[in-house]
């Protein structure tokens, strides 16, 4: 099949470069200045990525935009949403943060499979160890062949993740091996452009993604994991899980004992967001009372209870089968979801910590208080808008200018920006905060259509 991507605007990266922050700010409002006067036909005409000179020391400055007066008006502006702005040096800590299962969609990636080489090989051979080793064909699902033209556009179910029949995108077995070649892939030729990571975490699923990256499982034997995982939890029976808007000490009294005998403590994701896990009848019960005492709270779209109870007979057979995989200490400082700190090296070779990690609870808010502690942390969400960094804005440890602290590297489903845009975007800022980055990589542009055959 083709994959085809929408015509998009002609986004252009404009960077600038100077010795000293006062210098910048003239460079910055000279080039507005010039992009006024300048005209659509001439601002097309200009690279779509820079090849921006590495001056030791300068100060740099990157802003996206698909018109010469939209750029010059972020530029005045000075936004550090959309201007990105750092230097001297290359003194970011950045974080790569893996996400969970739950926000995919058909076509996500074509973008960058069309654009970036790096990853259109690395997805391609996750996609064929998986074939080949385990029967998945991941291609069609991911790459789904285009609806007729006149065909009806997705319904407000579909539009708000909550379709009436399960997609094949987010049926468990298919979803987690799928998100993870899709990560690894993205984190790969994210690296080969020379924006590496300092440090790295993942949520749920994600972490087995970070841990690949880390160095902890070869990429064969990762797949193997994430695949074995994933069935392994879809045989079990039906769980649910519960979003709510409030720290876990306060939900004794609206939930009552009960909670403790069918009800587990699946994620705290903040001090005021926590996740329950258990079975339907648990979550719907919980999600009601709830709701009564004015707590707010909602379903996730899943239908099994992850780090709950209900999964702890998969530890047995999931230490078995680590224990055929050869584990290494992180390459990397990477977190764990069950201690929320740094990974140690016993952990990271002990099948048995990998084994609890399906069961237990994900201390991310916890994970997000030592990220926060790192020299000028940068984080890099890998999956489909920005769950994870939102996260991280939100917590109480985040310093006051954190704002211009997260990249992100894929939209969300109902976002309108391009995946080159948004690679684009990650880029510049990535570059401003000094990383070296390989221009000539991103230098092409798209083709209007894929014609590489996907299966």
């Amino acid at each position: 099949m083709t994959v085809r991507a929408p015509v998009s605007a002609p986004a252009r990266l404009l960077t600038l470069c100077a010795p000293t922050p006062d210098l910048l700010e003239r460079a910055t409002d000279d080039l507005a200045d010039r992009l006024d006067a300048m005209g659509g036909a001439d601002f097309a005409r200009l690279p779509a990525v820079p090849a921006p000179p590495a001056a030791p020391g300068a100060v740099r400055r990157a802003v996206l935009a698909d018109s010469p007066q939209r750029a010059a008006r972020r530029l005045r502006g000075r936004d550090v949403r959309r201007v990105f702005t750092g230097g001297p040096g290359d003194t970011a800590s950045r974080v790569y943060l893996f996400s969970g299962v739950g926000d995919q969609y058909p076509g996500l990636g074509a973008g960058l499979y069309r654009c970036l080489p790096v990853f259109r090989e690395e997805l391609d051979r996750c996609f064929r160890m998986l074939a080949d080793e385990h029967g998945l064909d991941l291609r069609p699902v991911l790459f789904p062949p285009e609806p007729p033209a006149d065909s009806p556009g997705p319904g407000p179910a579909e539009l708000f993740d909550r379709p009436p029949e399960p997609q094949e995108i987010h049926r468990t077995v298919v979803a987690q091996p799928l998100l993870f070649a899709l990560q690894y892939a993205l984190a790969h030729a994210l690296t080969g452009l020379g924006a590496g990571p300092s440090a790295l975490a993942g949520y749920s699923v994600g972490e087995y993604t970070a841990a690949c990256v880390a160095g902890v499982f070869p990429l064969q034997d990762a797949l193997r994991l994430v695949t074995e995982r994933a069935r392994l939890v879809d045989e079990l029976p039906p769980g649910a899980m519960l979003a709510v808007a409030d720290g876990p000490e306060a939900l004794d009294g609206p939930l009552g004992a009960a909670a403790d005998r069918a009800l587990s403590l699946a994620a705290l994701n903040g001090p005021q967001q926590t996740v329950l896990s258990g079975t339907v009848e648990a979550v719907e019960e919980a999600a009601l009372r709830l709701t009564a005492a004015g707590v707010p709270c909602r379903r996730l779209a899943t239908a099994h209870a992850y780090h709950s109870a209900m999964t702890r007979a998969l530890t047995g057979p999931l230490e078995e089968l680590l224990a055929t995989v050869p584990l290494a200490p992180p390459a990397v400082p990477l977190l764990s979801n069950v201690t929320g700190t740094w990974l140690r090296d016993e952990e990271a070779t002990d099948p048995a910590h990998w084994a609890r990690q399906l069961s237990r609870t994900i201390r991310f808010s916890d994970e997000l208080a030592e990220i926060w502690r790192l020299p000028a942390p940068l984080l890099v969400e890998f999956g489909p808008g920005q769950a994870l960094t939102r996260l991280a804005l939100g917590h109480p440890d985040r310093p006051a200018d954190a704002i211009a602290s997260v990249v992100q590297t894929l939209p969300g489903r109902l976002e309108s920006r391009t995946e080159r845009e948004v690679l684009l975007a990650a880029a510049g800022r990535l570059w401003a905060a000094g990383a070296a980055v390989d221009w000539a990589a991103l230098a092409g542009e798209p083709a209007d259509a894929l014609t590489e055959e996907l299966g």
